[in-house]
């Protein structure tokens, strides 16, 4: 589960090295080819490409998660906000060429997490965010599935089950739906596999798989 959440950051982190604005110039014959323009024009066109590096909000959605950790009865509530921001103008047109769109995205979570079967019995929360994570659409029609993951950091009070440190970290991995009710607004629906443990922090790390939906809207 980690390792899918990791791989799928990775893949999206060297695909945007390899499509950075620098390397894009570097490949593109075309621009090589062409006449060279006027001074000023040529100011323009770096400040443009300055410009597209510029980090821009270009999708947030608001979804409602519910799920279960079948091992341990343990039952997840939670709200999740997604920031999606685009990647720069060269790799967006890679992916665009491709069919896809992807997006770097920032999601924190608020969850209310009960555990009636576990070693203590508890009712508990966890709040954490997701600063490494992917989603990249395909299509472009009014009902369009989606890949997303990655991985995140978070705190819970769910250490009585002997977690060992409230500080944790979770890998997740999932896909989903999204139609399009009406241009800039879309009805989402996911289900997600996460992964939670503290990476060695404590000498008692059993890590807990949830299995979950998410349902929401993503407006642009």
């Amino acid at each position: 589960m980690r390792r899918a959440g990791v791989v799928l950051a990775a893949a999206l982190l060297g695909m945007m090295l390899s499509l950075s604005p620098t390397a894009s110039r570097a490949d593109e014959p075309s621009d090589a080819a062409a006449p060279r323009a006027a001074a000023p024009a040529d100011t323009a066109a770096t400040t443009s490409s300055d410009e597209s590096c510029k980090p821009r909000l270009a999708e947030w959605s608001l979804r409602f998660a519910g799920g279960l950790n079948p091992e341990n009865v343990i039952q997840y509530y939670a709200l999740h906000a997604t920031f999606g921001f685009p990647f720069w103008q060269s790799a967006d047109r890679w992916f665009s060429g491709h069919g896809m769109t992807a997006r770097w995205e920032m999601e924190p979570w608020a969850a209310y997490v009960v555990d009636h079967h576990g070693i203590h019995q508890t009712a508990s929360f966890e709040i954490g965010l997701s600063p490494l994570f992917g989603k990249i659409l395909f299509g472009d029609w009014r009902l369009r599935p989606f890949i997303e993951g990655g991985e995140g950091i978070m705190y819970t009070d769910l250490r009585k089950q002997r977690f060992g440190t409230p500080i944790n970290f979770s890998s997740q991995f999932g896909a989903g739906l999204e139609y399009e009710i009406r241009p800039g607004l879309d009805f989402t629906f996911a289900a997600r596999i996460r992964h939670m443990s503290n990476a060695g922090l404590a000498s008692s790390n059993p890590g807990v798989n949830t299995y979950f939906g998410l349902v929401g809207l993503t407006f642009r």
